[in-house]
């Protein structure tokens, strides 16, 4: 334990681990390593350059407070922030919603979405935009790495230093997705003059024109993966710093990304692409036993629950290989096969009365072993349900005691029956779920014959299913997950 202290949070950037990347190396000879840059404390390679950045701005006299106007897919400004800078952020179109809450949760003052095409001279170019609310802001600074304004070798130079240490100076490739071209020309320069043989990957999505093609391209096709990419090849990429270019496509670079985080590495889009380019690369040079390749992972999948780990986001842009998407298929319909809630045989529901007290309903759910109970208004209606564990802690607090009714402690289902996303509209009903969020719970309809399939998707939000009659005038059953894990077993398809 000796060398561990309480540190600031800019001690902990750099120095991540580099590791073997499970699955990747299937029909490669040469091993595929993974240098894990989005396990810097801000979750992504910028928070390097974001420490040299501050270092230089101190350096200059920059007051502290003064507001910094930043350039960028947001990884920079996440960076920037988290080393307690104001920030207001120039992010391109296709920037996730994800990513954006995070720039504002980090205290990002202010957001501009820019156009994803816009080419250098243009009024609508970052630099342009950015200039002009800084020529406005009196004290404000416009940081973008692409101008050359920062010193960034010493930052990349550490960043080498590290791969060469890890990897014993056996590095026969770097690939590297490439955005700003900092990286890239740094990298390259700093470890060739180590290892002269070393060859470096730059990885750019499909319709980019970064490399090879150079030839700016305005009107291309908007591409997903974030990160990485240009309609125009950036000045601070250096001639000659990158000695293979290979474009990836979205649906490799998500379907990609989706397979590391199987196997355990929680990596972003543009660290997929770079997988997936290392792979190409390895192939199509022959490399042999005993060759290693290197390859950046720059950032997180944590910042992509909207997108790259929502399956009916990736589901509707067609970002799943032949693979993942027959995985998903079987997950989401063949395992139930067409059964639905009447196959679970759930035993009938026990309810409660509003007007009971929280006492009988205590003793019910005890003498039952249940978790809750549904709740019944006039009529014998569902209104909602009562949980064991807050009843209880509702009489230790003293906040009710068990002679109280029901009605002033029970969680109710709030506005008209509805359907949850997704769900087929041509379905008879579904059921009441209720999740844990608020007193008033949305309610929606779940029949004993609403499909498994669709009961499953429920419960990826919802912790209880209420079954009820089309009508919703009584409550047939309660179903969790753990009747759908057992229903699996029994038909003997759920695979550990």
């Amino acid at each position: 334990m000796s060398g561990l202290r309480i540190v600031e949070i800019a001690d902990t950037i750099g120095n991540t681990p580099m590791v073997r990347l499970p699955g990747v190396g299937e029909r490669v000879s040469a091993e595929i390593v993974g240098k894990l840059e989005y396990m810097n404390p801000g979750a992504s390679i910028k928070d390097r350059v974001a420490k040299h950045i501050v270092a230089q701005l101190e350096s200059r006299g920059v007051s502290r407070d003064a507001l910094l106007i930043v350039a960028g897919p947001g990884n920079l400004a996440i960076s920037l922030a988290m080393l307690q800078r104001r920030i207001m952020c120039l992010v391109p179109e296709r920037t996730s919603a994800d990513r954006v809450r995070l720039l504002k949760a980090a205290g990002v003052s202010d957001i501009v979405r820019t156009l994803d095409g816009a080419l250098p001279g243009s009024p609508e170019h970052p630099v342009e935009i950015g200039r002009r609310i800084a020529s406005h802001q009196p004290g404000a600074v416009y940081v973008d790495e692409e101008l050359g304004d920062w010193d960034l070798e010493q930052c990349y130079n550490e960043l080498a230093s590290e791969m060469l240490e890890q990897t014993s100076g056996q590095m026969d490739a770097l690939v590297l997705g490439v955005d700003t071209g900092n990286a890239a020309t740094h990298l390259s320069r700093a470890l060739k003059a180590q290892r002269p043989s070393l060859k470096v990957v730059g990885v750019e999505p499909s319709n980019s024109a970064i490399g090879e093609q150079n030839i700016a391209n305005p009107l291309a096709r908007r591409w997903l993966c974030e990160d990485i990419g240009r309609a125009y090849a950036p000045r601070a990429l250096s001639a000659g710093s990158v000695d293979m270019w290979i474009q990836v496509s979205d649906n490799v670079a998500y379907s990609m990304a989706r397979r590391l985080i199987q196997g355990g590495i929680f990596a972003g889009p543009s660290a997929g692409a770079s997988v997936a380019a290392a792979r190409m690369y390895a192939m199509s040079a022959s490399l042999q036993q005993g060759q290693r390749v290197v390859v950046i992972i720059g950032d997180t999948a944590r910042n992509y629950g909207d997108t790259l780990l929502s399956d009916d986001w990736m589901l509707a842009h067609d970002l799943l290989d032949s693979r993942m998407l027959d995985e998903l298929q079987r997950k989401q319909h063949d395992q139930y096969r067409a059964a639905s809630i009447e196959d679970l045989q759930l035993p009938a529901a026990v309810t409660v009365s509003e007007q009971d007290s929280m006492g009988v309903a205590i003793s019910l759910m005890a003498e039952n072993d249940f978790s809750q109970v549904p709740v019944t208004g006039s009529g014998r209606r569902l209104i909602g349900y009562l949980t064991l564990s807050a009843a209880q802690t509702l009489i230790d607090n003293g906040t009710a005691t068990r002679s109280m009714p029901v009605k002033q402690f029970m969680l109710r289902f709030a506005g008209r029956a509805t359907r949850a996303p997704g769900t087929d509209s041509r379905l008879s009903g579904a059921a009441a779920i209720a999740s844990t969020t608020s007193a008033r719970k949305q309610y929606w309809l779940i029949t004993p014959e609403t499909p498994l399939s669709e009961l499953a998707r429920f419960f990826e939000t919802h912790s209880v299913a209420f079954v009820t009659d089309a009508s919703r005038k009584f409550c047939l059953g309660i179903a969790t997950k753990q009747d759908l894990i057992t229903f699996l077993a029994r038909r003997h398809t759920l695979k550990y």
